[in-house]
């Protein structure tokens, strides 16, 4: 019975420690994906970033999440590219 708490406890401790680490941010315009850029910080490793450029030519820089970032390419359509 102790062992299965143990277990318990560790399982919803890593859960939770997953969950709380990863970032939100705001999403950014909808567009065209033009740029793309991964930065490695040493006090505070990945930074992932995308630029777009909006139907009125505008260019907008955001910083994205990991995932967001594998699954956006140059030319693709933001943000319908990170729902896939």
């Amino acid at each position: 019975m102790c062992k299965a708490l143990a277990a318990l406890a560790a399982t919803i401790a890593a859960v939770v420690a997953l969950t709380a680490c990863s970032p939100d941010y705001a999403p950014g315009p909808a567009g065209t994906v033009n740029e793309r850029s991964a930065t490695y910080f040493k006090s505070g490793g990945w930074r992932y970033r995308l630029t777009v450029t909006t139907n009125d030519g505008r260019r907008h820089g955001f910083r994205v999440t990991r995932d967001e970032y594998k699954h956006c390419f140059r030319g693709s359509a933001y943000p319908t590219c990170t729902h896939r």
